[in-house]
């Protein structure tokens, strides 16, 4: 039998009914976070798509001794603390450079969570241009046949048109429509480990 919770104050009250079932569900909210090791490249990775992700983003700038892979207990303290689903971890290791990792969690449990490697990357900053509005829709544009045919790359694409999505909307002005962004997946002709956190084949965001 589940134990009720009854709320003591007001304020716990209106949190838990924040946490009820919904018809149309809030939008989702997602959590960057540094682990104990990083990188430059890797925080200036993090913090751009923490800014295309606003309003509904929060960034962790200190560093966490976190890791998804060997022990979920942060994750769920972080997901129950900010009532958040969506994660993206940035570490850097000599064995991993650069890498993040996206965790999406269900009822607070992991439910997908991909690992990528940061290759070549330019940051938002080194761009001269403005910059997309703050809660803008971008528009996804995935180009290759493994989103199609790989498991692991079709999770992927569910994984960032979940981040991304934002409020649900009935129509859309194609005239406010400010930016897009690219994912493309090409063939690795390297050989690839029989690591299962490595992704197969190479992807490019632009």
């Amino acid at each position: 039998m589940l134990k009720k919770i009854i709320p003591k104050n007001a304020r716990s009250k209106r949190a838990l009914q924040k946490r009820e079932p919904k018809i149309e569900e809030n939008v989702k909210k997602a959590i960057f976070i540094r682990s104990s090791s990083t990188s430059q490249i890797v925080n200036e990775a993090l913090s751009d798509l923490c800014k295309l992700k606003k309003p509904d983003a929060i960034n962790f700038t200190k560093k966490n001794n976190i890791h998804p892979f060997d022990d979920d207990t942060s994750l769920n303290f972080f997901c129950e603390k900010n009532d958040t689903s969506l994660f993206v971890v940035g570490s850097h290791t000599k064995k991993r450079p650069n890498n993040l990792t996206f965790i999406r969690m269900f009822d607070g449990q992991i439910l997908d969570m991909i690992e990528v490697g940061i290759e070549n990357a330019k940051s938002l900053k080194e761009f001269k241009t403005s910059k997309c509005a703050i809660g803008m829709k971008p528009l996804f544009l995935f180009n290759g046949d493994l989103f199609e045919n790989s498991h692991v790359h079709k999770t992927f694409k569910n994984i960032l048109l979940d981040f991304y999505r934002g409020e649900a909307v009935k129509n859309i002005n194609l005239s406010g429509l400010e930016h897009i962004i690219s994912v493309t997946a090409i063939n690795s002709t390297l050989e690839q480990s029989n690591d299962s956190r490595a992704m197969p084949g190479l992807i490019y965001f632009k």
